[in-house]
């Protein structure tokens, strides 16, 4: 589904758009399955140190690339090529995660940016898939429009509000795409549900090798993904 001027031109600008209904029900119901069949293997999830947990108050469970051995998933990144491409241009496909906050534990994501600062704007993006309805009890996405061209994510309170935010709550089959350097969170899950969503990630081919994917900024620093390890708070 190509976008149109209008949100081509809004997501340039704002840093983040929303689609509402990008996938028909059924299809939507699939993914669901797809993404319920992984968060109930433990053994798959992500590990982060329990002090980058600590430090950054990042409660949640993450599963880093789960389309590698799901047909449904990987399929559903790779159709979305074709909007990466008209975003960034020339793109490619860089990663998937699966986000569970889990109810009955609070989960939540606090705020960040999810490369270094030094990079573009433009040059990376979130596609968040949501496969079911989301509220103010379950979280929704927090986001900081025209963010991803203010620099560095300031120091401060991992979720304290930010000036200009907005929260977005999703309907099952919307997609949300975000620019990498936007400022975003997930507010906790205070549900009786758990709460996931599917991202893909498509970056420029000028990104591709940088050490600027492979760092994140939080409000409490920076983190090394692939070192898995704090950085000084520049």
């Amino acid at each position: 589904m190509p976008l149109g001027n209008e949100a081509y031109n809004f997501i340039r600008e704002q840093g983040y758009l929303h689609i509402p209904r990008y996938m028909d029900s059924d299809t939507t119901l699939e993914i669901y399955e797809a993404i319920r069949e992984v968060v109930f293997q433990e053994s798959l999830r992500a590990y982060n140190t329990p002090e980058f947990y600590k430090l950054h108050q990042a409660i949640n469970f993450t599963f880093d690339n789960p389309h590698l051995n799901n047909e449904i998933l990987r399929k559903f990144s790779e159709s979305l090529s074709k909007v990466s491409n008209q975003i960034i241009g020339p793109s490619d496909f860089h990663m998937t995660l699966i986000q569970h906050n889990k109810s009955g534990l609070n989960h939540s994501i606090p705020w960040h940016q999810d490369i270094d600062s030094s990079a573009e704007p433009g040059n990376f993006y979130n596609f968040l898939f949501y496969p079911h309805d989301s509220n103010e009890s379950i979280g929704g996405l927090r986001v900081v429009p025209k963010s991803h061209t203010a620099g560095p994510l300031s120091q401060g309170g991992s979720h304290d509000y930010l000036e200009g935010e907005i929260t977005i709550f999703p309907k099952a089959g919307d997609l949300i795409i975000v620019d990498g350097l936007t400022f975003h969170a997930v507010s906790p899950n205070l549900s009786e549900q758990d709460r996931v969503s599917f991202c893909t990630r498509y970056i420029s081919k000028e990104l591709i090798g940088t050490k600027a994917l492979d760092i994140g900024r939080y409000r409490t620093g920076s983190y090394d993904y692939a070192e898995k390890k704090d950085l000084d708070f520049a």
